[in-house]
């Protein structure tokens, strides 16, 4: 009954709630409302009866939006009574209207006063059931913070996405855009990108995902197929099967990672040579197994990494994978360490067989302190060492200044011999992305260091400035001409919060290939997008 009592008053009193902070005449009406929500008050000489304490009582004010016959008419004006809400100045509850944060907050604020102690020892069960709707009250404004605190991808939604749209201009101002050497400004290029998420919880341990993504299809009028590249799908589901822990298991099907190639225009013009070799990353056809076994984080899984046109598998993963959280020991902070051990082979009936690698990754990450965080990776394959290794390092600088500062730094130093020749085996996703979604690759089988930063400056509640480089240089870090893996891209740009979930972005790109014929291309790009 008291549960009941508890649904009933929250879901009618936050439906009906109506403080308008919209008009003049609203924030009047909500000052008045605040000051007559004077909560009951007993005392010895004057306790009321349980049943007066528990009846609300009568109230003159009549809404003429709220008939007496209305469903929900009773629990309207009991909360009248109570001192939580007067209405509108128009004299309509307006039951319908959504309300905001500021309005729920006000309205817990005048129930949390309305269900006050009244000090009456003879009611003794109406002040536990007012405990009961205290603690669920309390209850409720921490669920409300622990979603705040969530990260939005987190948070459970049955459709969920965003869609940007995007014009671009070439050669405003630096030099040559062209394969012909022009220096004219070159644009405008529109494109869009919409993607979305449609999610389902089959059941408590079994989740449905369809995912859209239409990536650069809307790119200079392109268009890609639906079933091959747009479309993915992502089932997750929970097993008991007798361990500690149930055994999550995550399938997914999708084209895997799609390498944008940015063409030249009918002038023979680049306008975005900068978006070149952009990855859109998605999910390959593939099946893990996770759960935690002896407090280790324990993953087994497969991956059908390359298929053909047919539908063929051309190379086959197998992937382990173990974490484990280290505690804090004298100097040391408390640290993960995960292990990786990825067996990649080409399809085995192909005549000659094709080529197969073995990767072993060690990466860590650790907070030095509450604003510091660092990560360090370290992995290697077949072949000559160290030509076959890969080592990284981030670094990021969490607002450390408490002025709105954000810094982010990555390295990355990949051997000539760490990605199999020619892509064949499809590894160029090992050696990562750097800060613009572009694979670091290993030079062409020359060796390569890529060093990368972002900075974010928070200038005001709805605007902040983004900024981002990436130094692409040779094996011996050297940046020069004679090195075709050199290159230097940067970027800064401001991001304006127009709404909700609407923000416009304004960026402008610089790009440097000293060994290219056009050394200096760039780029200016205005962009709205919308998340809902």
């Amino acid at each position: 009954m008291k549960k009941i009592f508890l649904i009933l008053l929250i879901v009618f009193g936050t439906a009906g709630y109506c403080f308008s902070a919209a008009t003049p005449e609203a924030v009047v009406s909500t000052r008045e409302a605040a000051k007559a929500a004077v909560p009951i008050i007993v005392t010895p000489e004057a306790a009321p009866t349980r049943e007066a304490a528990v009846k609300p009582k009568p109230v003159q004010l009549k809404f003429r939006d709220v008939t007496d016959d209305h469903w929900a008419a009773s629990s309207v004006y009991d909360l009248v009574s109570m001192g939580v809400t007067q209405g509108y100045p128009d004299g309509t509850f307006r039951g319908n209207n959504n309300i905001t944060r500021y309005e729920t907050a006000m309205f817990l604020s005048k129930l949390a006063n309305a269900v006050g102690k009244s000090g009456d020892e003879a009611e003794i069960a109406i002040e536990k059931l007012k405990d009961d709707i205290r603690a669920d009250i309390r209850g409720l404004r921490a669920d409300i913070a622990e979603l705040k605190r969530m990260p939005e991808e987190q948070q459970e939604k049955p459709i969920s996405g965003s869609y940007s749209a995007s014009m671009m201009f070439g050669n405003l101002v630096a030099g040559n855009t062209s394969v012909e050497g022009q220096t004219a400004p070159v644009g405008p290029l529109v494109r869009y990108r919409l993607k979305t998420t449609f999610s389902k919880s089959i059941s408590e341990t079994a989740k449905l995902k369809v995912n859209i993504d239409t990536m650069d299809s809307g790119f200079g009028g392109g268009s890609s197929d639906l079933s091959t590249r747009i479309l993915d799908v992502e089932g997750d589901l929970q097993l008991g099967m007798g361990f500690e822990n149930p055994v999550d298991v995550k399938v997914t099907s999708g084209p895997g990672p799609v390498t944008h190639t940015e063409e030249v225009d009918s002038n023979g013009n680049y306008i975005a040579r900068s978006e070149n070799g952009v990855v859109y990353v998605r999910p390959w056809n593939s099946i893990m197994f996770s759960s935690k076994i002896w407090g280790m984080d324990m993953g087994l899984g497969y991956i059908a990494r390359k298929i053909s046109m047919f539908g063929e598998v051309e190379v086959n993963q197998g992937k382990t994978a173990i974490g484990y959280n280290f505690p804090g020991i004298y100097f040391l902070p408390a640290f993960k360490l995960n292990t990786n051990i990825d067996y990649l082979s080409s399809t085995p009936q192909s005549k000659p067989p094709g080529p197969n690698d073995t990767k072993y990754t060690f990466d860590t990450s650790y907070m030095l302190s509450q604003k510091l965080r660092m990560g360090i990776l370290y992995s290697f394959g077949q072949g000559d060492a160290p030509h076959n290794a890969m080592l990284g390092m981030d670094f990021d600088m969490l607002d450390i200044w408490d002025s709105g500062t954000t810094i982010l730094f990555k390295y990355k130093k990949v051997g000539a011999q760490y990605l199999y020749e020619n892509a064949t085996l499809s590894e160029d996703m090992f050696a990562g992305l750097d800060v613009f979604n572009r694979y670091i690759g290993n030079g062409s089988g020359l060796g390569v260091v890529d060093v990368g930063t972002e900075l974010t400056q928070v200038i005001t509640e709805n605007v902040k400035i983004v900024g981002r480089s990436d130094w692409r240089l040779a094996a011996d870090n050297s940046y020069s001409s004679e090195a075709p893996q050199c290159s230097l891209v940067l970027e800064g740009g401001v991001d304006w919060n127009l709404a909700t979930d609407t923000v416009l972005n304004a960026i402008y790109r610089v790009e440097s290939i000293p060994s290219a014929g056009d050394k200096s291309t760039d780029l200016t790009q205005i962009s709205l997008s919308y998340k809902f």
